[in-house]
């Protein structure tokens, strides 16, 4: 069996110290040889019978489940044995009582857990030994047993947490090329000239988020710019958004119409996310010439609008994208712009995070920083913003990603 030569025990002590170190040697070899378990287990099963001559064995290891990969005379009881339940309570080397309760325990003697930090590794269960001599006559081969499987224990212990760790890099690759394919749905760059200057922020509290900003040039005169949120976060959140940023481009080049472009997003989420998911979002058409401001607020955090020194909401429009099958009371927005009108889109990570007191951020802080810095660039406002954001929040957890998408009207 797999090349090890094992000979039966003697009877002398020395001779099965012999023994005992050459097999000890075979499992270090072994591993570090880096032996798949499966040929460990085997090594350590010809060991069990071979050369310690036990006739009925069960061995359970963790590996994400527990599992049973060995079973020697021993089928029909670990059918029935569940480890986690029936053998947590043994910590360690435990010769059974005749009046153990478990019917399907009983079939065994001796039970040889392994432990690693508190945690259990593997058990042990050997059988068909006679319980009141097994500690005197068998006890050098009860203390050599404990010592290999503490060996194969940790040694597959080690093999699972290196494939842990391995899956875990290969995770950490794909949301790296997850955040760098969502970084280019985003803008790279926002417009500064005669008619505007855009400015953005944006953080997600993950490697990728579900906040989405956008703005798009239809024509000389006209510009469409939008914010957007997924309920959830992570990679769910992530590709819906993508699948619905590429949607909402596509329909932007066959239509202007605000109305038409949210109706065919909800049904798009709608198929998408099958009811699981949601998006918030607010899209604006602006006309450079005629300084009229369209929009649709469907269900978003509403944008901030400083004009004139008063500031006012954009809250017309519908429900969240992909609620309901059929949008409810569709509504648009109509709004002259008047010249150094200020307007602020944001998500909810912003104005619904709490400070150490339990009290969020909240809009009326938003309107009030608006007026009182309203001479700030788009960019330099979403600075201070963030900053002070920062310093309310204190060292409390951020709840969910942030966007900020900041416009000055000239």
């Amino acid at each position: 069996m797999l090349g090890i030569v094992i000979e039966t025990p003697a009877k002398s002590t020395d001779q099965r110290y012999k023994d005992q170190l050459y097999a000890l040697l075979q499992v270090t070899r072994a591993i570090n040889n880096n032996t798949a378990a499966k040929e460990l287990f085997s090594i350590y099963q010809y060991i069990l019978e071979t050369q310690l001559g036990f006739t009925k064995i069960a061995y359970s290891s963790f590996d994400e489940i527990w599992r049973w990969p060995i079973c020697f005379n021993s089928e029909y009881d670990t059918a029935r044995i569940n480890p986690e339940l029936d053998l947590k309570k043994y910590h360690e080397l435990t010769i059974l009582d005749e009046d153990e309760t478990h019917p399907h325990l009983a079939s065994f003697d001796v039970i040889i857990p392994v432990e690693h930090k508190g945690k259990a590794l593997s058990y042990l269960l050997i059988g068909d030994l006679d319980r009141s001599t097994v500690r005197e006559e068998r006890k050098s081969d009860l203390e050599f047993v404990q010592t290999i499987s503490n060996v194969i224990a940790v040694a597959i212990e080690n093999k699972r947490l290196f494939k842990d760790n391995v899956q875990q890099e290969m995770y950490k690759r794909e949301l790296e090329m997850a955040r760098e394919v969502q970084s280019m749905f985003i803008p790279s760059s926002l417009p500064l000239d005669e008619h505007f200057d855009f400015a953005a922020f944006y953080r997600p509290i993950r490697q990728i988020g579900g906040d989405y900003y956008d703005f798009i040039r239809l024509n000389d005169e006209e510009v469409i710019f939008c914010m957007a949120d997924v309920s959830g976060k992570g990679i769910a959140a992530a590709l819906l958004m993508a699948n619905f940023q590429a949607y909402l481009h596509a329909r932007v080049g066959t239509t202007s119409d605000l109305r038409v472009i949210v109706t065919d997003l909800n049904d798009r989420v709608v198929q998408s996310a099958k009811g699981e998911k949601f998006v918030t979002f607010f899209i604006a058409k602006y006309n450079t010439t005629t300084r009229t401001l369209f929009y649709i607020n469907a269900g978003h955090n509403p944008p901030v609008l400083l004009s004139n020194g008063e500031t006012s909401v954009l809250n017309c429009g519908t429900t969240g994208l992909g609620m309901l099958e059929k949008l409810y009371r569709l509504e648009s927005g109509e709004l002259k712009i008047h010249p150094d009108a200020m307007l602020l889109c944001y998500t909810d990570g912003l104005v619904e995070q709490e400070n150490e007191g339990g009290q969020d951020f909240g809009i009326e802080q938003l309107e009030s920083l608006l007026k009182e810095h309203q001479k700030l660039t788009p960019s330099a406002f979403n600075e201070m913003l963030i900053n002070l954001f920062t310093t309310y929040k204190g060292d409390q957890p951020y709840l969910d990603d942030i966007a900020l998408l900041t416009c000055r009207f000239f």
